[in-house]
């Protein structure tokens, strides 16, 4: 059974995701930097709730492997594929975009996203043990505060080593796996938490956001944007994300229910189911629909990432999977190719 709340947590992740693609201004694009913490605490939630402890972790793997990994390469198959029949000179079939592409690392700037949920969900069954073996919610949140101080102290004196050569090709995995697999782990508990000890962790979240922006600011005579420490991520940039988060996540059933009266929430649930897709086809979308103004490329995008994937879920459920033979190739069509 899914969570109306998360599904809303999830929606709003994606649309602000999308909403810094079409380069909004700068205070509204760090007001919604927020975005991909949120979609990884979300997923902590919805592991939470959903993960079979007795699966064994191969399946587990390649079940993952197959609902991240198999669409993107698709996508790219089909991206890659059209832009060559429009424009076979086009700069972005170079070889080291191409495999860069599909080695989510760089390529066409938009899959990273996909890495660092891929490295979160290959580490996920042992955050989960650890949730389940420490009952304490103090000892639980504490250990996970000792592992993120743990990790400034490493990010801080690698920082100057990661920008070229091997050393960069390692941060790609551990200066991204680590941080956002805490955030995975501290979405984990936040159902166990009460309303209480959400507020108190949105408290400390937002203290340490403003202590540290104050610090910085006194540091270099203005506002840092915690964008700035995004690559590879540091807590000032969680320490936000995670603040909107909890409280996102606190007015929740509120907004479910206004989603109910406008009659919005089924929407909501699908673009939450099909997250992946509608992210996917957001890209070329963004990439080459040219529009002045940000709010109505925003529209634009993401309509037209909508349709698309609407069409495509249609197709496979009234097309595909009626022709299919057998249920473990129905699931995985739908597994693939929709949400």
């Amino acid at each position: 059974m899914r969570d109306v709340r998360v599904d809303i947590l999830r929606f709003i992740g994606l649309s602000m995701i999308i909403l810094a693609h079409v380069e909004p201004p700068s205070i509204l694009y760090q007001l919604r930097n927020f975005d991909v913490p949120l979609m990884v605490l979300v997923s902590g939630m919805s592991f939470g709730i959903s993960y079979a402890a007795n699966e064994s972790y191969l399946s587990y793997v390649l079940k993952r492997l197959r609902r991240l990994v198999a669409p993107v390469w698709l996508f790219l198959t089909f991206f890659f594929l059209s832009i060559y029949c429009i424009n076979p000179d086009d700069q972005v079939l170079n070889a080291k975009t191409v495999l860069t592409s599909y080695g989510l690392v760089s390529g066409i700037g938009y899959v990273w996203i996909i890495r660092v949920f891929i490295m979160v969900a290959l580490i996920a069954p042992f955050f989960y043990h650890m949730h389940r073996e420490i009952k304490s919610n103090v000892n639980y949140f504490s250990c996970i505060a000792l592992l993120f101080f743990m990790f400034e102290i490493f990010r801080y004196f690698t920082l100057p080593y990661i920008n070229e050569g091997l050393f960069k090709v390692v941060s790609l995995v551990t200066h991204f796996a680590i941080p956002y697999a805490l955030v995975f782990a501290l979405g984990l508990r936040l159902y166990s938490l009460s309303q209480r000890g959400l507020i108190v962790l949105l408290i400390v979240n937002l203290l340490i956001f403003m202590i540290t922006a104050c610090y910085l600011f006194f540091v270099s005579g203005g506002i840092v944007p915690t964008q700035q420490f995004k690559y590879p991520p540091s807590y000032y940039y969680f320490s936000y994300a995670i603040f909107v988060g909890l409280g996102m996540f606190l007015i929740s059933s509120s907004l479910a229910n206004v989603l109910k009266n406008l009659r919005l929430i089924d929407l909501v649930r699908f673009i939450a189911k099909n997250s992946i897709w509608i992210y996917l086809w957001h890209i070329p979308l963004v990439m080459f629909i040219s529009i002045n103004g940000f709010s109505i490329k925003y529209v634009v995008v993401y309509l037209g990432a909508l349709i698309v994937t609407f069409v495509q879920v249609m197709c496979v459920k009234l097309v595909i999977v009626p022709r299919c033979k057998t249920q473990s190739f129905k699931n995985n069509i739908c597994s693939i190719l929709t949400g």
